[in-house]
């Protein structure tokens, strides 16, 4: 699930033409190294490869799908070689999904980040927000198991460097992400936290609405139960549930009624500062959600910026 129009527009480089596509592809993967989760015995081929599968399409199969609250759907696929493939996603990328609506000329094509494990065999999961008229969302929930789905991809994105050796303090980063923004945030924080070798802590604070717009709450909880020492998750809570009249969510440290404001961002900068803050590259914090929080956040002259963090040490899905 993407931040649909900000991912959409930072996809279209990659759709300009079958040179540029594969160009730069040779050029991304000859010169980077993308964090993946340890494979399993007899390693399995990859269904997607830049820049092969952006050129052409790779058709998945629905296996299963399910409304998880109120306006969004996992959506399971099967990979066509099942078993012995795995979807070749690093974590934090996205794949772009393809449908032509009945009558038209031109294929619709939208990024969503899987939320499957990236060496997860014969499946690739989407958590797929539904947006009023929405063209690619609204075919995405329509979808039924047996039906399949044209995938392009994986778009580059955001290369994680795996520590050699431990570094001698821990690193530490703050993920933050603001609605339908969570999944490559999701799925950034699960491959750091699962990588050999990385010891990486992460603060991760994510704006919602309403609770219930609340997805992959469970899949956090896991995950924080698994790296305790890695791991807080902060919910920021900002419609009607966050007026002083509501009722309190408890956990004052875990949930805070408002958004995502200069000092919810202190205090998780703070608990970042207590080590070495920052990955191999120097980037601190990692951002994606509606264009508007993005600007008012990660942009010039918003809250990073006032608190000292810029340019190259924030990086937007």
């Amino acid at each position: 699930m993407a931040s649909l129009f900000s991912r959409a527009s930072r996809a279209l480089p990659y759709l300009t033409g079958a040179a540029v596509v594969g160009a730069a592809g040779t050029a991304f993967y000859a010169t980077r190294r993308p964090l993946l989760l340890d494979s399993k015995a007899n390693e399995p081929s990859k269904t997607l490869n830049f820049p092969s599968s952006m050129l052409f399409s790779k058709q998945l199969t629905v296996t299963n799908t399910e409304q998880i609250n109120h306006d969004t759907r996992r959506i399971t696929f099967q990979l066509p070689g099942g078993e012995g493939e795995v979807s070749g996603v690093p974590a934090g990328a996205a794949v772009l999904t393809q449908h032509t609506p009945k009558n038209a000329w031109f294929p619709v094509l939208r990024p969503y980040t899987p939320t499957s494990d990236p060496d997860e065999r014969g499946v690739l999961q989407l958590v797929v927000k539904q947006y009023p008229n929405g063209r690619a969302s609204s075919h995405m929930h329509s979808l039924t198991p047996g039906d399949k789905l044209s995938i392009r991809g994986p778009i580059p994105g955001y290369t994680w460097i795996v520590s050699k050796e431990p570094p001698k303090e821990a690193r530490s980063v703050l993920l933050v992400a603001g609605g339908a923004g969570i999944t490559p945030i999701y799925s950034l924080a699960k491959g750091i936290l699962s990588a050999s070798n990385e010891q990486t802590r992460i603060q991760l604070l994510w704006g919602v609405n309403g609770t219930r717009d609340i997805v992959l709450k469970k899949e956090l909880e896991d995950l924080e139960l698994k790296y305790p020492e890695r791991l807080q998750v902060t919910y920021c809570v900002s419609g009607p549930e966050a007026k002083p009249e509501a009722p309190s969510f408890g956990d004052e440290k875990k949930w805070k009624k408002g958004y995502i404001d200069a000092a919810v961002l202190k205090e998780a900068i703070a608990r970042c500062e207590s080590g070495q803050w920052g990955d191999e590259k120097g980037t601190k914090v990692f951002l994606c959600g509606p264009p508007a929080m993005e600007k008012a956040i990660g942009g010039k002259g918003g809250v990073l910026a006032e608190l000292g963090v810029t340019g190259k040490q924030v990086h937007k899905f």
